[in-house]
């Protein structure tokens, strides 16, 4: 199960408030647009449900059960017991004993994991079975009765309860690791004094090792309760019919008389910053931040105007500051190496405002604090200016026309989402059009003096917390807190200057481009590209240019965000005769390059402006761009930009030198176990490795502006030999147009193809063992990879047979190791098909563990590989991989990935995945048990352990 599960629906309004407390230019007091399309209703005892019919997709139907509780429900003996619970919930119900319930959903093909899970937080426990077929009323009938059952009858049996403690000990462990335990310091100090800060989902190893199962019940049964539970069911159903199957199924369920009152937990005030330190012996991170904790709007307000003006408000407040934070880099003198603002959350209780900067080096973190300081005290002095405003407007409504894009069909699930957080935290249904209409509506409002009116509320001198998070060796550089206060109080009180906007900087095309022309016009069918895929490709023209170079515009308008796709390619990249160390830095500095005299940091402006993007790529084998626009409007933008991509590219002083800075300091960073672990791996599990290899300085120093635009001009600035290829809902005739205005018109030069030296790493043959003892660990997992591979034909019924054998591997390890053996949480099994350097498949599991079982764990990995090579796949799991894969296939969206797959077709590597649908049924456990036999017996084992020193 989901430990934490996030739902990033746009459907859910924000609710910081930051406006409250002065008068906005127009009226915020009204209602913001409400879904009216949900079914809501409580039953007598207390259990609400909401309903709502949505088909994307079609016939199938999401069912939820919502907890409105915890773990900040839980008392000190129960520290994890919310989630514990949550796991006992799959090991036996009243009406499903044992894992009945996981076997009869798999039968339909609706899977552990994929579509039945749950997640436990702070403040809720939801429950999840998704994407369920709902043609047939017995499997509707199904669902309700599992949420019937989480709602109230789960059997929490001894035997099972003893069985799970292994695995949730295992989830534990899973998150020992530098990174989570940074995160979780530098939370517990922005949760100071709070209930927060006393609890954590997954509780403490002491207690989920000892708790009794009286313990447990006693939480089930306080807080799994109708009054603080939520039913939600959205699909392709009949709304009034799946009512009255709700009132019949829960009504049974008693009402609580007197429960327990659910309290609701803040955050206190602090009037002076709090100053927390955070080291960690295997953390290799520098980072400084700043929190200024700001309170949500209250629950009556988040369902009016204001709850939407506040979210504008605080995205151009963010756009504005983030610019500032660019600038402030800028210079030689810079006292950061990054600045980076965001606003967030502590659950319900507060919102936050965080700017983490991070150290040039670990002698300078207080200076790295000064420049937060800085910007944040600029603007809480002077606000922010008219020309600063301006182009952020711009840039934020283009993005919210991107949000309204990419949520304009939304998923079932995005339903449930929104019911949930209605049901939790009182946030509005909302209906997406009358809200991004709305949106659209206030940013032709808003002022200058809106956004600085509420500065006051973002930045205020309360509920500051410092955070310096280091590694531990680098504590001796770590200032007091006296340093830190005193630091703040010298900045408060420096009349600081006022920050000079600097206008955007804008694409320009010095002289008139002189179109070219177009030598030969095609129409191109699946059969000409050798694409086996049941969508034909069909309104697809291919351009043959006179400068060398072809373009492929396939029209497609079935996709929801409505962009129009490019990739262009040349063979090249890697492959070429030049030296892999200078490719390397060449990839490296990609992003670096100036693009018509605009950086890195002013080509995103110019680009997030316009609703357009253009990158550029080295991979194995070629030379690669990328782009999309939004809509045709844009079009033009897109094609320039691309266009001074072969045309105006120039280096930078001050990015080489930050450029070879960073390479420099690279080479003196101690490393760390982790990084050896993975050098000492590569070495063993390459035969050849081309491309792995380490810099030194003196090479580094030789790097110089005029090497970098040779390497540069030599695959990227010749269009010959390029294939460029385009997808989205523009006509071929506008796109003839600006094809011939802007790519036909390249400059071409003679390109001789290169004679290429492909120089993929080549996987070794044979048995490769490691098991890497790691010194100085706080850390008490081990980390297990263990890979397969064999040779075989590169064919999409290999493809699906390997995706079978995945599947089978997942359960039959989910049952050996993490059930009977309570070993690890998660066992992870991958298998795909490489065609390059050689044909290869290759099967992955890893997992983490208690470094005492690595041995016994790994022989049931190989236990599990010998059953399938002996006696193949059962048909109960044929049976039930078919459904499910069945119903992937008929849930996948109406418009494909076209660039892709016009892209794989030409260079030879064709998308497997696009012949499995028809293949599906042709499926038989004899083929996959010859399949299986061929790769587990070719005797290409490798085994890799990273784990601490004991």
């Amino acid at each position: 199960m989901n430990q934490i599960k996030r739902f990033t629906t746009l459907l859910v309004v924000a609710v910081i408030g930051i406006t409250a407390g002065f008068a906005q230019s127009f009226d915020v007091t009204g209602p913001l647009p409400a879904d009216n399309n949900f079914k809501i209703g409580k039953l007598e005892n207390g259990l609400t449900y909401y309903i709502r019919h949505a088909t994307n997709p079609a016939g199938r139907a999401e069912f939820f059960i919502v907890h409105n509780v915890g773990s900040l429900q839980e008392n000190d003996n129960q520290r994890g017991l919310a989630h514990f619970l949550e796991h006992m919930a799959f090991n036996g119900t009243k009406n499903f004993p044992k894992k009945q319930l996981l076997e009869y959903f798999g039968s339909i093909g609706v899977k552990f994991g994929a579509n039945i899970n749950a997640y436990t937080s702070m403040e809720r426990t939801v429950y999840n079975i998704s994407a369920v077929p709902v043609q047939r009323g017995v499997v509707i009938d199904s669902a309700l009765l599992a949420l019937h059952d989480w709602s109230h009858y789960i059997s929490c049996e001894p035997a099972e309860v003893e069985a799970e403690r292994g695995v949730v000990r295992e989830e534990w462990r899973r998150g020992d690791d530098a990174r989570t335990r940074m995160m979780k310091g530098i939370t517990r100090f922005e949760q100071s004094g709070s209930r927060f800060a006393q609890r954590d989902v997954i509780g403490l190893p002491e207690i989920i090792n000892t708790f009794t199962r009286e313990t447990l019940v006693d939480y089930y049964h306080k807080w799994y309760r109708p009054d603080l539970q939520a039913v939600i069911v959205v699909g392709d159903i009949d709304v009034a019919d799946i009512e009255k199957r709700i009132i019949e199924r829960f009504s049974t369920i008693p009402k609580v008389e007197n429960g327990a009152v659910r309290e609701s937990y803040s955050i206190p005030v602090n009037n002076k910053p709090i100053v927390g330190f955070h080291t960690d012996p295997e953390s290799k991170a520098l980072s400084v931040r700043m929190t200024i904790k700001i309170p949500h709007l209250s629950a009556a307000k988040r369902h009016t105007t204001e709850a939407l003006y506040d979210e504008l408000i605080r995205n151009l407040f963010l756009d504005m500051f983030k610019i500032r934070c660019q600038v402030a880099l800028e210079g030689t003198d810079s006292l950061t190496k990054a600045l980076i603002p965001v606003f967030g959350n502590i659950s319900y209780a507060s919102g936050t405002f965080t700017t983490t900067s991070l150290p040039v080096n670990n002698k300078s973190t207080l200076n790295a604090l000064k420049a937060v300081f800085i910007e944040v005290e600029r603007v809480k002095q002077h606000g922010f200016e008219q020309d600063e405003l301006d182009p952020a407007l711009i840039r934020v409504k283009k993005q919210w026309d991107g949000f309204h894009k990419r949520v304009a069909k939304p998923k079932n699930e995005d339903y449930v989402s929104a019911a949930v957080e209605h049901f939790t935290r009182n946030n509005p249904l909302l209906n997406i059009d009358g809200y991004f209409g709305l949106s659209k509506e206030l940013l032709n409002k808003i002022t200058l003096e809106d956004v600085n009116s509420a500065i006051s509320k973002i930045i205020t001198d309360q509920n500051r917390v410092i955070i310096f998070a280091i590694p531990e060796s680098d504590k001796i550089y770590l200032p007091t807190e006296d340093d830190v206060l005193s630091l703040l109080d010298e900045v408060q009180n420096t009349p600081l200057e006022k920050f000079i906007p600097v206008s955007d900087k804008e694409i320009s095309l010095l002289k008139e481009i002189a179109p070219g022309k177009i030598s030969k016009t095609k129409a191109l069918t699946s059969k000409d590209l050798n694409i086996k895929y049941e969508k034909q490709l069909d309104s697809a023209t291919e351009w043959t240019l006179e400068n060398g170079a072809r373009v492929i515009w396939k029209e497609s308008y079935g996709g929801s965000d409505k962009s129009i796709r490019m990739r262009a390619f040349r063979n090249g990249g890697y492959a070429l005769p030049q030296s892999i160390r200078e490719t390397k830095i060449l990839e490296q500095f990609l992003s670096r390059f100036s693009v018509n005299g605009l950086n890195k940091n002013d080509r995103t402006k110019w680009s997030t402006k316009k609703g357009v993007s253009v990158s550029s790529g080295i991979g194995y084998r070629s030379n690669e761009f990328s782009g999309t626009f939004t809509n045709v409007k844009e079009a033009e933008d897109m094609f320039r930009l691309l266009y001074l991509h072969f045309t105006d590219v120039s280096v930078d002083d001050r990015e080489l030198r930050n450029f070879k800075t960073q390479l420099l300091k690279g080479l003196s960073t101690d490393k760390g176990e982790t990084n050896s672990f993975r050098d000492s791996v590569n070495k063993l599990r390459f035969a050849v490795n081309p491309t792995h290899f380490k810099l030194d300085s003196a090479y580094i120093n030789s790097i110089t502006a005029d090497m970098l635009m040779q390497l540069y001009s030599n695959q990227f600035m010749n269009p010959v030999g390029y294939t460029f290829v385009f997808s989205g809902p523009m006509e071929a005739s506008k796109g003839k147009e600006l094809t011939e205005k802007y790519i036909a018109s390249i400059k071409s030069s003679k390109y001789n193809a290169p004679k290429l030296s492909y120089k993929e790493a080549t996987v070794k043959d044979g048995e490769v063992e490691l098991r890497y003892k790691a010194k100085n660990m706080l850390s008490t997992k081990a980390e297990v990879t263990r890979t397969y591979h064999g040779k075989t034909e590169y064919s999409a019924e290999n493809n699906l047979m390997a995706k079978f054998i995945t599947y089978i591997l997942r359960d039959r390890y989910m049952k050996s190791i993490r059930e009977e053996r309570g070993g690890t949480y998660h066992v992870g099994v991958t298998g795909e098909i490489t065609k390059y350097p050689k044909t290869l498949c290759k099967f992955t599991i890893e997992f983490d563990t208690d470094p005492a079982l690595v041995t016994d764990l790994l022989e049931v990995v190989q236990m599990e590989i010998e059953k399938l090579v002996k006696s193949g796949p059962t048909e109960k799991e044929m049976k039930e991989i078919k459904l499910y894969l069945s119903k992937v296939y008929q849930d996948q969206k109406d418009d494909p990935a076209w660039v892709s797959i016009i892209t794989n077709a030409i260079i030879g590597e064709q998308d497997l995945k696009l012949e499995e649908k028809k293949l599906l049924d042709k499926m038989n456990s004899a083929d996959i048990h010859k399949f299986a036999t061929s790769i587990f017996n070719a005797g290409n084992r490798m085994t890799f352990v990273f784990e601490p020193e004991m």
